[in-house]
């Protein structure tokens, strides 16, 4: 037989029975309908999570915590930071290093007349803030290579400039805020970073009896590279701190340490993370989200602490798959009941057409083409079935995104479904409930086909397995 008599028969063989078909693939559709919709929710709980987790940090970060030191804690400093780079999935590595017993402010204006104590400067490798989502809202990114010795360069956060006091006026009123007034206007700074000259000044931390410095100030032209874009996600240095070459920093200190007359203490480990030669924390940048596990580990095993979203993100994916797990199965046993229906369909196709199969044996035809033709009724079942399936769960996935953006899930009624989503403030803002990709939806139909051949595999042996004689002879 030729693939459209076998196509034409198999159609005309559906279409006898229609109501009886019809009803058969009614629960292909129940429960297509039912995995398509439960699978789309779990991934909108996970798109869900994801975003609720980016809102806190970045997903491929970790972090390095080495506060305090012990004989037992490995040192965290730059050839440490080295191998850590060069661990596979790490592209950026950078400490967030300050100094604290160093006395810092910068000055602008007509007889250093604005003064900022630079208590929020931080070093870091500039080279890598570009990978881990630094922005600038106004000039350019930190770069280290191009300071001398009168000169140094320094990122600053998007509010910092409104930390610079007004010397001339009384303390109740010097400073500039950074919020609108009654009116919604935000006053001006007193200083443009980008245009008006600053100095930095390296003062003593001394004094002698009558109250003057004991050592000379050091004094450097302060080049400001750009304005920070303010992001919470990437922490408070991008509001209201700076930035700075962690090896100019350490230059820095070297000199004030030398007019200073500042010593190490060899037996005060605290001093050495001030002298930046044993980092207290260290940021790492990962390539990929799935290798953050990987890499916090190794990290681990080097023998420092760690800390990552990805710590939090684990049992909450546990948490969720869990869910899908038990809703996918409640999903399956309906599709596995749709599936025992096209098996019985099929069987009973098969005693009201005994006859035919007979008919078509004693005329010649193939075994192979009529295990086809049952295999084709029972592929058709299932593959209508899955189209139409998809179609009514992309119907009922808009109407809930669609209830979800209308808040109509916020009452007391949405309480249920606000508890079955995870607890993840879906419900409303926009937020979409079901998430159904191209994937889900060709998924869906194959599966759902294959689901109707292998149901159908049984009638269809059984068919070719039937004497042509007899059959003849069946009423």
């Amino acid at each position: 037989m030729k693939l459209f008599d076998l196509i034409s028969m198999t159609m005309r063989n559906l279409l006898r029975r229609k109501a009886r078909t019809l009803l058969t693939m009614t629960g292909v559709v129940v429960g297509t309908c039912a995995i398509v919709v439960m699978i789309s929710l779990g991934l909108a709980m996970t798109q869900a999570m994801e975003e609720s987790l980016a809102q806190m940090g970045d997903l491929t970060q970790i972090t390095i915590q080495n506060y305090g030191s012990s004989k037992d804690k490995p040192k965290l400093d730059d050839a440490v930071l080295t191998k850590i780079s060069q661990i596979e999935g790490v592209i950026a590595v950078t400490p967030f290093a300050s100094v604290s017993n160093m006395n810092m402010k910068m000055t602008a204006g007509r007889n250093d007349r604005y003064e900022m104590h630079m208590y929020d400067l931080v070093g870091v490798y500039s080279e890598a803030l570009k990978h881990f989502g630094y922005e600038v809202q106004q000039g350019e990114l930190l770069s280290s290579g191009t300071n001398t010795k009168k000169t140094v360069n320094i990122m600053m956060g998007s509010q910092t400039v409104y930390n610079f006091t007004d010397t001339k006026r009384s303390w109740r009123n010097n400073q500039v805020s950074p919020y609108p007034d009654e009116k919604g206007k935000i006053e001006d700074p007193f200083v443009d970073p980008i245009q008006d000259k600053m100095t930095l000044k390296l003062e003593s931390s001394s004094y002698n009896d009558k109250g003057e410095p004991q050592y000379p100030t050091i004094t450097k032209e302060v080049h400001v590279t750009g304005i920070l874009k303010e992001n919470n996600s990437l922490g408070w240095e991008t509001g209201y701190g700076s930035f700075i070459d962690i090896r100019d920093l350490k230059e820095l200190y070297k000199e004030y340490k030398r007019v200073n007359k500042i010593r190490d203490d060899k037996k005060n480990n605290e001093m050495n993370q001030d002298t930046l030669s044993n980092y207290a924390q260290v940021k790492v940048k990962v390539s990929s989200i799935d290798l953050v596990s990987q890499v916090d580990q190794m990290i681990k095993d080097m023998g420092y602490e760690t800390y990552s979203l990805d710590s939090v993100r684990e049992p909450m994916q546990k948490q969720m798959k869990q869910q899908q797990l038990f809703l996918g199965s409640l999903a399956a046993i309906s599709l596995l009941v749709a599936a025992i229906g096209i098996t019985n369909t099929m069987i009973m196709s098969i005693y009201e057409r005994t006859r035919e199969i007979g008919v078509m044996k004693v005329l010649g035809c193939k075994v192979g083409n009529i295990r086809v033709v049952f295999l084709m009724e029972a592929g058709v079942i299932g593959f209508c079935g899955g189209v139409a399936g998809v179609g009514i769960s992309i119907l009922f996935s808009k109407i809930l995104n669609y209830m979800a953006m209308t808040g109509s899930f916020a009452g007391e009624n949405g309480g249920f479904l606000a508890g079955m989503m995870g607890g993840m403030g879906m419900m409303g803002g926009g937020a979409q409930l079901s998430i159904i990709p191209l994937w889900l939806i060709l998924g869906a139909i194959v599966f759902s086909t294959i689901i109707g051949l292998v149901s159908g595999f049984y009638p269809a042996n059984r068919a070719v397995k039937i004497s042509a004689l007899e059959a003849i002879k069946h009423e």
